[in-house]
């Protein structure tokens, strides 16, 4: 344990974290590498509500799959969509939906930064039955197999309560070892393509628009811990922003531009439990989201809801020499680089 101040609040790994001393809230797990793997219910939908009627459009995703290494301050992780989970008769009634992605993460004590590209393709009417009259349960939706989604996104918070591990809920590279709560401020961006690449037919039109989309939100989280590894945490985030979307409308004569320039409201609440030991980790979060964009000039609004199932388990190993020589060469260059600013 490396404790040289009075008022340490993080330290490295234990060698017995039975008997904590009082200055002590935050144990880092920098001399492993922690693998983990997570597996989150599937809530990937268009929305679109007017006066006249609604398109809710969603994919025929039951789950999807990550997998993530962690080591030191970075955190890489592979998104996916297991076909396993897919069965024949809910493609031939909902249509093929495909997805993946990947994950960015940079763990820093107080500043956490986020990156992400996600491509989904496959979608079909939810709301089918208010367009086709007669419809029934276990009739085929309306299917847009065509219609693709991209995105490229990221995040970046900043947490005031130096007693307060946001790395131990989401990185599991640390461990709360006593209860702390913290204000956290975060800037959220993202830009994203929804793209209907169907076949154009006689008298029809197709659409594909460029989005960029900044939200400023602002929140607060809490993590219990009971007897330094297990715990149980929630918070949330409301955040406002806005939408700039360039529009394209494809006919058979000619391609027609728009612009759009909407406002945004978000909120982001999650809740969980969890274990977080020397080794082993695993946990349940519940995370509830719900946006709203009002769009330019009319009383149309677009949005997304959900309630998302989070279950993680993990394993930490020993961290090979090279990869912790790496590390130790790296930090040497970064605080020589720091006393010559300070110069």
């Amino acid at each position: 344990m490396t404790c040289n101040g009075q008022d340490t609040t993080v330290v490295s790994k234990l060698a017995d974290s039975s008997n904590l001393p009082k200055n002590v809230w935050i144990e880092k797990m920098d001399k492993y590498v922690t693998l983990k793997f997570t597996q989150t219910t599937n809530e990937d939908g268009l929305s679109v509500f007017t006066d006249q009627n609604d398109i809710l459009l969603t994919t025929n995703l039951k789950s999807t799959s990550k997998i993530s290494a962690n080591y030191s301050f970075i955190t890489l992780s592979l998104k996916f969509a297991p076909k396993f989970l897919q069965s024949d008769n809910d493609n031939s009634i909902k249509g093929f939906s495909k997805s993946g992605g990947l994950d960015l993460n940079f763990n820093f004590r107080h500043w956490q930064q986020f990156l992400a590209y996600t491509r989904t393709q496959g979608y079909y009417l939810q709301n089918t039955s208010d367009y086709v009259p007669g419809w029934k349960e276990g009739d085929p939706y309306i299917q847009f197999p065509d219609l693709l989604y991209k995105s490229f996104e990221g995040a970046t918070a900043y947490s005031f309560n130096s007693k307060f591990s946001f790395n131990a809920l989401t990185s599991q590279s640390e461990r709360q070892l006593k209860s702390a709560g913290s204000f956290i401020p975060g800037l959220m961006y993202k830009y994203y393509i929804v793209d209907d690449r169907s076949q154009l037919r006689p008298g029809g039109s197709r659409q594909k628009s460029h989005n960029f989309q900044m939200i400023l939100g602002a929140g607060y989280y809490h993590t219990f811990v009971v007897k330094h590894s297990f715990y149980f945490s929630l918070g949330a985030t409301p955040g406002i922003g806005f939408v700039h979307s360039n529009i394209f409308t494809t006919t058979e004569s000619e391609v027609t531009k728009s612009k759009q320039l909407n406002s945004v409201v978000r909120l982001d609440a999650r809740t969980g439990i969890g274990y977080n030991g020397n080794r082993f980790f695993s946990g349940l979060y519940m995370t509830v989201f719900s946006s709203a964009e009002e769009e330019q000039h009319s009383t149309v609004i677009s949005g997304e809801s959900g309630v998302l199932f989070q279950f993680f388990v993990g394993y930490r190993l020993k961290a090979p020499k090279f990869l912790r020589e790496k590390e130790r060469q790296m930090n040497e260059k970064m605080d020589d680089a720091l006393k010559k600013i300070k110069r």
